[in-house]
């Protein structure tokens, strides 16, 4: 526009002057006309030069401002420009026609604190390693192409616009490139992306509205747990009914919370798409603008009734037994427990009877647990159909069922229920395998004829069970008032000594085997023992003929394997220095099939060498079954278990059977050893047992050394090694540890 004002000026000049010239010619000529005479011109050329310098002189000026003008406005457009460019935070580069980098405007820092400066002037390939992003679209602009594309530069993230022979600036450029700076909106774009993911992922439902509570936004887990789409929603006002039947208290406690607290949490009954209702528990949260107005509300909840029927279903599982769905010991306790307290308020009484199947064990053996397993459940349901409703069936652990029986009026009812529960059994069990029979022994215990609180019933039951299968098995038994002290002292029974291993009532305390030559501690023995909750610690001399008759040896000497193993290993890596570690093993282990790979595999689990273990058999198990002993002893002899016969010379046998026995030691009980050094003929039979273990290439190893004089003489008969008080008593592996571990650093015995 302003071009065309100074080229209209110029014209209008042009004719001024014209017309001037026109006007002189013809009054100095003929008159005024308007064509003068060609000789009038040439009469006054002088005039006439003057008149067109000063055309000409008026026509430079104009376009000297027209210029000056044009400067004054690229000038402003250039620094408005630059101005543009700096508070918007763009980039302009320019690139002339060979590809050098002609101009960068605006603040442009690359990786590494490169600048503007180091660029301008450079060929943009010089871009290639430090941005090869922003390189290869400097190469297809470099092709002529017009395009838009976002890449970094620096720091920092760019929108870019090429524009191929087009100069913002003015002058001639192969191209331009105009950036502008979208790293704020880049990081606010990835920050919704992230949190509209969240939002669509979060497992709790999450429902917003606006501040006149319609609903704007809900997510996919709000569709799930409701069933509610977000069609069906989204736009629905407060008269939408999601809180099931909400009344005038919730309403106020709800707001008066947001209110105070801007949020309110609790649990609520809601109502799904098909009218259903569910649990849930919810948060409501009041969203401000920056003028502290509520602008929206969220409501965040989660659906808790497979919460809730995962708690009743733990809770049942926790409760009752998994193979039967009878109440379990916890459950049986529990209500045996209630059961005695409303015999006290009644003054009524109760019968607590203990049903254990008899020879169970050999069932499980013959057929295997899934035929157990389907005679258990048969068990169960039969006492089931045989009690009254109101009567509580249990099964406590393996084969053994109790029952609580409530408001028992005298002995007639108390035998009437014990009959019921032996007619359970008198039909045979139907199985894969075919029919089989079995009995039960049960043990009665009522309150409180036979004991005023929940613990002495139960003992009283346990042991009337007992009495009942030294009886003769197949029947029931109850204990009279003042006859469980003729029991003897150290019975126990099946159900305490399974679940001592599953309290951890079991433990090992080590002996330790001094060598008689040296005064070194080479090895030690492991001493089971049961830390019985009521009548303190058991030897197994009082328990394991029951174990044995139970089938329950197996399990405890695994358990007693794997502790020794272990602790073998502890005392091997804190430096103390024992050859080996012996156990005991009883006749059932040595006639199980499994039980010698089950050493080996114990062994090998621990990564112990297996010359660190020696397996005790005593004298009598030995001799019981021979030829399976020796079998036995040779097959894990030849894999590098030691062997140690224990109680040698108890049964004064023929002695000749030592030479077959791939035996490493023999030991020569505390009962002859006790003896040695008192003139006593015992002390004859230990040197000739000495000296059978010297003929047959045996270590002797002497127990139940207590005095220094039997230390003496047995070095004299030539003893190996000895074990005894004289050297320690049994000792937990925590004493053992702190007491041969001085022992090894100061390199002192202590007796």
């Amino acid at each position: 526009m302003a071009n065309a004002n100074y080229i209209w000026r110029l014209i209008a000049i042009a004719v001024f002057y014209l017309a001037v010239a026109l006007a002189f010619l013809s009054w100095v000529g003929t008159g005024f006309s308007a064509f003068p005479d060609v000789y009038v011109v040439l009469q006054h050329p002088h005039t006439l030069m003057f008149w067109a310098l000063a055309w000409w002189f008026n026509s430079i000026w104009i376009l000297y401002r027209a210029q000056l003008d044009r400067m004054t406005e690229t000038s402003a457009r250039i620094e408005l420009l630059e101005r543009s460019i700096e508070l918007s935070k763009a980039l302009v580069l320019r690139v002339d026609g060979e590809g050098t980098i002609i101009a960068i405007d605006g603040a442009f820092e690359e990786a590494e604190g490169l600048q503007a400066g180091d660029f301008v002037g450079q060929h943009f390939e010089t871009l290639a390693e430090v941005n090869p992003i922003f390189h290869k679209l400097l190469l297809k602009a470099a092709r002529g192409e017009k395009f838009e594309a976002a890449s970094p530069i620096g720091s920092r993230h760019y929108w870019h616009r090429f524009s191929p022979e087009v100069s913002i600036l003015g002058g001639q450029a192969a191209f331009e490139c105009w950036s502008t700076d979208i790293t704020n909106e880049n990081t606010l774009r990835e920050q919704l992306n992230l949190l509209n993911r969240v939002f669509a992922s979060v497992s709790e439902a999450v429902l917003i509205l606006d501040s006149r509570r319609v609903v704007t936004h809900v997510n996919e887990a709000f569709t799930e747990i409701t069933l509610l789409k977000p069609a069906q929603i989204i736009g629905a006002s407060k008269t939408f009914k999601l809180v099931s039947e909400p009344n005038f208290k919730f309403h106020r406690n709800l707001l008066t919370s947001i209110k105070q607290k801007g949020e309110w949490e609790g649990e609520v009954s809601l109502r799904r798409g098909n009218g259903e209702l569910f649990p849930a528990t919810a948060k409501i949260s009041a969203v401000t603008d920056q003028q502290g107005d509520i602008s929206h509300f969220v409501m965040v909840f989660s659906d808790l009734s497979a919460l809730e029927s995962t708690h009743q279903e733990l809770k049942y599982l926790a409760d009752h037994d998994n193979l039967t769905d009878l109440p379990n010991r916890r459950l049986f306790l529990d209500r045996l427990d209630q059961a005695v307290k409303r015999a006290q308020r009644n003054n009524t009484q109760l019968a607590v009877f203990f049903i254990d199947l008899d020879s169970f064990k050999l069932i499980n053996d013959a057929y295997g647990h899934q035929v157990g397993d389907e005679i258990l459940k048969s068990v169960g349901k039969r006492l089931l159909s045989a009690m009254r409703h109101s009567d509580t069936v249990a099964r406590l652990a393996g084969d053994e069922f109790t029952v609580i029986t409530e408001n028992i009026a005298d002995s007639i009812e108390i035998a009437s229920v014990a009959e019921k529960i032996m007619a359970c059994f008198k039909t045979p069990f139907n199985t894969a395998t075919g029919a089989l029979e079995l009995s039960a022994s049960v043990g009665i215990g009522v309150y409180p004829e036979d004991g005023e609180d929940l613990t002495s019933v139960l003992n009283c039951a346990d042991k009337a069970m007992y009495k009942a299968k030294a009886e003769g098995r197949n029947g029931y038994y109850r204990l009279a008032a003042g006859q469980i002290q003729h029991l003897p002292g150290t019975m126990f029974f099946p159900s305490e000594l399974r679940l001592a291993l599953k309290r951890g009532q079991m433990e090992l305390m080590y002996q330790p085997l001094q060598d008689l030559r040296s005064g070194r501690v080479v090895g030690c023995e492991a001493l089971l023992r049961w830390n019985h909750h009521c009548r303190g610690v058991i030897s197994p001399l009082e328990f394991m003929d029951l174990s044995e008759g139970a089938g329950i040896t197996g399990a405890i000497g695994q358990w007693a394997l794997d502790e020794a193993c272990q602790q073998m290993v502890h005392w091997r890596r804190q430096g103390l220095d024992l050859d080996y570690v012996s156990v005991n093993i009883a006749s059932s282990q040595i006639n199980d099939p499994g039980y010698g790979e089950m050493v080996i595999d114990t062994l090998e689990r621990y990564q112990l060498h297996r010359s660190r273990l020696m397996l005790e058999i005593p004298e009598p198990v030995l001799l019981g079954d021979f030829s399976r002993a020796l079998e036995f002893m040779r097959e894990l002899g030849k894999r590098g278990v030691r062997f140690c016969i224990d109680e040698f010379g108890s049964t004064q046998a023929d002695y000749s059977y030592v030479r077959e026995v791939p035996a490493d030691s023999i030991k020569i009980g505390h009962r002859l050893v006790a003896r040695v050094g008192l003139g006593h003929e015992d002390g004859a039979l230990v040197r000739a047992l000495v000296g059978i273990g010297d003929i047959v290439g045996k270590q002797v190893i002497a127990v139940g050394v207590e005095r220094p004089g039997q230390e003496a003489i047995l070095v004299e008969l030539g003893c190996a090694v000895a074990q005894g008080y004289l050297y320690a008593k049994p000792l937990s592996a925590k004493s053992f540890t702190e007491t041969y571990s001085m022992t090894e650093r100061t390199g002192t015995l202590a007796h």
